[in-house]
């Protein structure tokens, strides 16, 4: 059933821009996958009709992007429907893994791009390719070339190079960060430019590189994802932007499967640059809070995240909802499930 609401969806999606109103993401893809998660199969049909009201229809192709000519025109984003046209002849010419291991290396360095949404509708296409192993509908490779096209033409690199050698775990890392100060102008629209404006913000490269994951990819996210989780839930200045410091990196949990070891532990590397740009660009002042797991009634929040989000109807609480309850299946912490409430709530 999920499967073929899920599939629906797309359909009824089909022919709509990755973008509207100027630069805002189209989530109508990932929060309709998202709600078959939640247990929301039988809103989606309606969400995504109101959804798509909002939507324009997909750019067209401006001049056409050659295979030996990618690399220059990363980044613009005058060129997505160019970017999306590469993309899919190439999944028509080669398996859909084989796609994401060509592209996600080197998109990989513009992880922010459009604050993490290239990554995450990436991921979310992935998960479900992989699921539907042997029976890949076009729908969902067509999703996964949306997805790698929309990375590329918002592709955005960030100040600094982790090396993942520091001396602190994820949260006090994120504690040391330099904070961008509220009063210097973002360098553009959105969280994509407030993450410009760090290339002059001293001392966040090295800050960076003040985090040193224990263990492997999988228990290095598990650290990154508490520690952003901790300032969600601790900060309501800048909601949304601390919402994508914890679906980004539980994004590239559902693509680690798919990477061979230096690309995951790469992965870890860019999802951590994108968080603590996030956290650097819009957490100052600090707040102690910040750093403190947060104790709550699993059992309530379990039951209530997932109807209550399909309920709000908010594309960003409907996937926070869902890595919440997915990345506390696999930690116990309870700090991932309280921020998605909070979430929720200030939403």
């Amino acid at each position: 059933m999920t499967d073929d609401v899920l599939l629906a969806a797309l359909e009824r999606l089909r022919g709509t821009g990755p973008e509207f109103d100027g630069f805002l993401a189209n989530h109508g893809p990932m929060a309709a996958e998202a709600l078959t998660r939640i247990g929301g199969d039988d809103a989606v049909e309606g969400w995504v009709d109101r959804y798509r009201a909002r939507l324009q229809e997909a750019p067209e192709v401006v001049r056409g992007i050659e295979r030996d000519d990618w690399r220059e025109h990363l980044g613009d984003e005058h060129l997505i429907g160019d970017w999306t046209a590469l993309m899919r002849r190439d999944a028509r010419e080669t398996a859909w893994r084989d796609l994401l291991l060509q592209w996600w290396p080197r998109l990989l360095p513009g992880f922010a791009a459009s604050a993490t949404h290239g990554v995450i509708r990436t991921a979310h296409a992935v998960r479900s390719l992989r699921e539907a192993e042997g029976h890949e509908d076009p729908l969902l490779v067509d999703e996964l070339a949306q997805g790698l096209g929309y990375w590329a033409a918002r592709y955005q690199e960030l100040p600094g190079n982790p090396g993942l050698v520091g001396r602190f775990d994820a949260v006090a890392a994120t504690r040391e960060l330099p904070r961008l100060d509220p009063v210097v102008p973002a360098d553009g629209p959105g969280i994509g430019g407030r993450l410009r404006s760090l290339f002059g913000l001293d001392g966040f490269p090295s800050g960076l590189d003040g985090w040193g994951p224990a263990e492997g990819p999988d228990a290095a996210l598990d650290d990154l994802i508490g520690a952003a989780a901790r300032v969600l839930a601790a900060r309501d200045d800048a909601p949304i932007a601390f919402c994508h410091g914890v679906t980004a990196p539980a994004a590239v949990r559902l693509v680690l499967p798919e990477l061979p070891a230096d690309l995951q532990t790469r992965s870890v590397a860019a999802a951590w640059q994108a968080v603590g740009g996030i956290v650097a660009a819009f957490a100052a002042p600090r707040h102690d809070a910040e750093v403190k797991a947060v104790d709550a009634d699993v059992e309530s929040l379990l039951s209530e995240l997932g109807p209550l989000a399909v309920e709000h109807g908010d594309e960003h609480v409907i996937k926070l909802a869902e890595a919440a309850v997915r990345e506390y299946g696999r930690t116990g912490d309870t700090t991932v499930l309280v921020a998605a409430h909070r979430f929720r709530e200030r939403m």
